[in-house]
């Protein structure tokens, strides 16, 4: 359908060129043609929805409670109280890798006249493809102890963030999102002597970056929905690249209760924030999965 349509838009381009162009200057011609045809690309958009699953990595209807393991014992962790509020999430776009049957050479060419700086950078290009496309404002996921939804890898809390404005054909190259609150009561017990720690968790505006490990095109066509994970676990988990237990830290300081912000345990909260920024870890692609 898509190479019909753009078949049909080209060859009237063709025509509206041939009526009106320069006659005798074919190589002149060709590029008005291409350019009015990248144009045309540049405009296309199509309706994506995204979703958010909260879970743990137990995979069972519970997701109020869940085991971590420290470097020499076991933890039980229960979710008291929770309160997430997702404040945005967009995503950066790279241009299709086919446009309509052009050839390969005018493919080249689209690419090269889309090519900007990395990812990071937050320009991947020129027109619609220097762009992010999101949503801003104050989004609460509800309590995301109690599932209300069976995914792939079993069940989660879900989190619909349409309407979301349409975006342009291509794939995802980048998605940019942050929490203006992930506050989190939890109840520790620690498995070999049964004894407790209650722990207050405020992370506050805070971000977090993802590239996608798998290309995935706009219009969206998985069988699967454009879902973000979001794994409570891996808040309080040793990364594979660290020996550091947050867990056991806690229990090492010898208090009942205590609070981690960016104000009082300190250390405990950028254990934390690494564990929301390492790839894999807390935030992970559903759709890539």
């Amino acid at each position: 359908m898509y190479l019909t349509f753009g078949k049909s838009i080209l060859a009237a381009t063709l025509l509206q060129n041939c009526a009106f162009g320069n006659l005798g200057n074919a190589t002149e011609e060709r590029s008005e043609i291409f350019q009015s045809f990248l144009r045309l690309v540049d405009e296309r958009r199509t309706n994506i929805s995204p979703w958010i699953y909260y879970s743990d990595d137990q995979g069972d209807t519970d997701l109020s409670s869940f085991q971590i393991s420290g470097n020499s014992t076991n933890y039980s962790v229960s979710i008291a109280e929770n309160t997430l509020v997702l404040k945005s999430l967009y995503f950066l776009f790279q241009a299709p890798d086919t446009l309509f049957g052009l050839s390969h050479s005018n493919q080249a060419d689209f690419h090269s006249l889309h090519s900007g700086g990395s990812e990071g950078s937050g320009s991947v290009g020129t027109g619609s493809y220097a762009k992010r496309y999101g949503i801003r404002g104050s989004f609460e996921s509800g309590d995301i102890s109690i599932s209300d939804f069976e995914s792939l890898t079993g069940p989660v809390k879900s989190q619909n963030l349409s309407p979301f404005p349409p975006v342009p054909y291509g794939s995802i190259s980048h998605i940019y999102g942050e929490y203006s609150a992930v506050f989190l009561d939890l109840i520790i017990t620690r498995i070999s002597d049964s004894s407790t720690r209650k722990i207050h968790i405020e992370l506050r505006d805070v971000s977090f970056q993802i590239e996608p490990s798998c290309n995935l095109e706009t219009p969206y066509k998985q069988s699967v929905p454009l879902s973000l994970g979001f794994r409570v676990d891996g808040l309080l988990k040793s990364r594979p690249s660290s020996s550091f237990s947050l867990l056991d830290s806690v229990y090492s300081l010898g208090i009942s209760e205590l609070t981690i912000n960016d104000f009082q345990n300190s250390n405990l909260y950028s254990e934390i924030l690494n564990n929301l920024g390492y790839e894999g870890q807390t935030l992970v692609f559903y759709s890539c999965l």
